[in-house]
């Protein structure tokens, strides 16, 4: 009942939300678009360094991601909670607030979940439910089209270093990367549109761009060629990595938690992509082209050199 009172009204379209068993809803008219993903104390967030309103934000804006990868748009969460003892109502009083914050800036109704005791750990899992008139798939990448990129790459990354570093106060010296990292805005409005403009394949880069560039390589079996030199690099990302004494193009290529999209194009629709991306105002770069059907995904180095490049993203195993 608190968690309710905090999210407040559902929209017209839901007939029976948060008190009964399930949801009922008015149904979509396109495609239906489902996802499941969760959040987990110390694997994906620490409250020595995340507010509880960052946590509960985080916990829906990486389902939101997902269908924004498939071009589609979010309708329905569900919230399922595994809550030790430790954790006091006013901090999950708290998750829900960033909940809830998510949902108003995504426009998204907060239906229903379940809570459950736990003996150690926090876990927030989150079902997503969007719709897509036509979704954009991994498989749709073509040989000889555009790959390009939202954001900058390794950012999020950034940001988890420097809070590994300097905890909560890290935000007063890289605030873009910390925001970044613990605040993430999935580029949910433009994704609706990037079937209308061409787009042939999407994915969101949770994992870090190199194992999301081998996703797409094996779904669409093209392979794919990378410039370095093309590569969108921010100015908090150098800043760190001199501070730190990291390889910036590690981060870039290899940070997960980005939540940022990369896609595949005919280069025909290059100029009218960028173009809606500018509108937005959304950083979009051109990194590199598919290839034939060797599946290989490499990378042209700042000495004009091609190398293999390993896909060493985020792995949970």
């Amino acid at each position: 009942q608190k968690f309710k009172r905090v999210l407040g009204k559902p929209s017209k379209n839901i007939l029976v939300g948060i008190g009964d068993d399930t949801l009922v809803a008015i149904p979509p008219k396109n495609r239906l678009l489902w996802t499941v993903d969760c959040v987990v104390e110390k694997i994906h967030f620490d409250f020595k360094y995340c507010t509880p309103e960052e946590v509960g934000w985080k916990a829906l804006a990486v389902n939101l991601s997902d269908i924004a990868a498939m071009g589609g748009k979010s309708l329905y969460a569900l919230v399922s909670l595994a809550i030790p003892t430790r954790v006091s109502e006013k901090k999950l009083l708290g998750v829900y607030e960033g909940i809830k914050k998510c949902a108003l800036w995504s426009k998204v109704d907060v239906v229903g979940g379940n809570v459950s005791k736990s003996r150690d750990d926090f876990v927030i899992d989150i079902t997503v439910v969007g719709e897509a008139n036509k979704p954009i798939l991994r498989s749709g990448a073509k040989a000889g089209q555009g790959v390009a990129i939202t954001g900058f790459p390794g950012l999020s990354a950034a940001g988890f270093y420097a809070f590994q570093k300097w905890g909560r106060a890290a935000y007063k010296k890289f605030p873009l990367s910390c925001r970044r990292h613990v605040l993430p805005e999935p580029r949910v409005e433009w994704a609706k549109t990037l079937a209308q403009l061409g787009v042939s394949s999407l994915i969101d880069v949770s994992d870090g761009l190199s194992s999301e560039l081998h996703h797409l390589s094996q779904e669409s079996k093209v392979g794919f060629e990378i410039d370095e030199r093309l590569l969108p690099l921010n100015e908090e990302i150098l800043r760190l990595s001199k501070t730190l004494d990291k390889d910036p193009l590690q981060l870039m290529l290899h940070g997960g938690e980005q939540y940022e999209l990369l896609m595949t194009f005919p280069i025909s629709k290059f100029s009218k992509i960028s173009t809606a991306a500018y509108q937005n105002k959304i950083p979009f770069t051109m990194i590199g082209f598919t290839q034939g059907s060797s599946y290989k995904v490499t990378l042209r180095n700042r000495l004009n050199k091609v190398v293999n490049l390993k896909p060493r993203g985020w792995t949970h195993f």
